[in-house]
């Protein structure tokens, strides 16, 4: 496709890139359809409320609703949470739920005369049993009730209104299994990084494509005999160019460059690789000449391949600044003021 072996096969790998991307994409759907159709199936099995009170089994944790004709609140607890007496025109019930909530539904009976109310089954703690008792005692004193009456009165079964979503009557929507969007939203991210950087990297390639005359003149150069290819075939040495055919490709002419030092880089504290920076005249930084340093023979190996790629620019170009040095550092700074007066 290039002309060039090397080329081509570093093309290919951005061509892996792209299509891991894909497949990650792929992953993501799946995670969150499954979620969704987990959720569906959830909503399937949803119920009145006093129907679940009433089934043998699988009876908290359910996702219930209730059509209330009104409720008034008999106890709060903290982060806002109240306790509620609701009923319709056959039943009373108890329902949890925060301050929020309770302003939708209410404004909802501004309209409606019945309001539906999603939530889940939970068992009733006992304190709010006994406010409930006890607020019934005030408002009907003549029916002498007790707490013995309390399941008869109300079941065995609260509603938990959770967010505010379920009050408005879209009952389990937002009830995704964490653990399946957690995995959709992992490989989205890793999908995104994955797929834009192929396109990136493939984006980079377009420097090697045939002109109309049907040749190139970097991979005319790169496949002349007198060129030098250093760490692994990624990094080659042409009559005019340095050119880094790993990852981001990158072509600079030697009269182009500024600077060019090695930086030393390290995972948890041990050093793992090393790798060429160079700086053009107009600013640019290139990294390229990644080479691992892990281990004393291979730490030997790359520090002598820099060393030779470093004497090799400088024999190309002898006004190239090479090393880190402070003399370099300063000699940049002032490249950079320079850089920003004329743009």
């Amino acid at each position: 496709m290039f002309n060039n072996a090397i080329i081509d096969k570093e093309y290919r790998k951005t061509n892996v890139l792209v299509i891991l991307g894909m497949i990650f994409f792929l992953l993501t759907a799946f995670f969150l359809g499954y979620a969704l159709i987990d959720t569906a199936k959830e909503k399937n099995r949803s119920a009145h409320l006093n129907d679940i009170m009433w089934a043998d089994e699988d009876r908290e944790d359910r996702i219930a609703y209730a059509d209330l004709a009104g409720f008034y609140q008999f106890a709060v607890y903290g982060d806002d949470l109240g306790y509620y007496i609701a009923y319709d025109d056959d039943f009373f019930y108890i329902i949890s739920m925060k301050d929020k909530d309770f302003d939708v539904i209410a404004k909802q009976f501004d309209e409606e005369e019945y309001v539906r109310v999603w939530g889940y089954t939970r068992q009733i703690p006992q304190e709010p049993k006994s406010f409930a008792i006890s607020s019934l005692q005030e408002d009907y004193p003549e029916e002498n009730i007790t707490m013995s009456d309390f399941e008869d009165i109300f079941g065995d079964l609260m509603l938990e209104v959770k967010k505010t979503s379920y009050v408005r009557g879209l009952g389990s929507l937002f009830r995704l299994n964490g653990t399946l969007v957690a995995c959709g939203v992992t490989t989205l991210i890793a999908g995104l990084i994955m797929f834009l950087l192929g396109l990136s990297q493939r984006k980079s390639f377009n420097i090697f494509k045939n002109t109309e005359t049907g040749s190139n003149p970097l991979t005319d150069e790169m496949n002349a005999l007198e060129t030098e290819w250093f760490s692994n075939d990624s990094l080659c040495l042409t009559e005019n160019y340095l050119i880094n055919v790993k990852g981001t490709v990158s072509a600079v002419r030697y009269e182009d460059i500024f600077w060019a030092y090695v930086t030393k880089h390290s995972t948890n504290g041990i050093q793992d690789y090393d790798y060429l920076n160079v700086i053009t005249n107009d600013g640019r930084q290139i990294v390229c000449g990644n080479s691992r340093t892990f281990g004393k023979k291979n730490r030997a190996s790359t520090q002598e391949l820099h060393e030779s790629i470093l004497n090799k620019l400088l024999q190309k170009n002898p006004n190239i600044r090479i090393g880190y040095d402070q003399d370099n550092l300063t000699a940049m700074n002032e490249l950079k003021k320079k850089l920003k007066q004329r743009s």
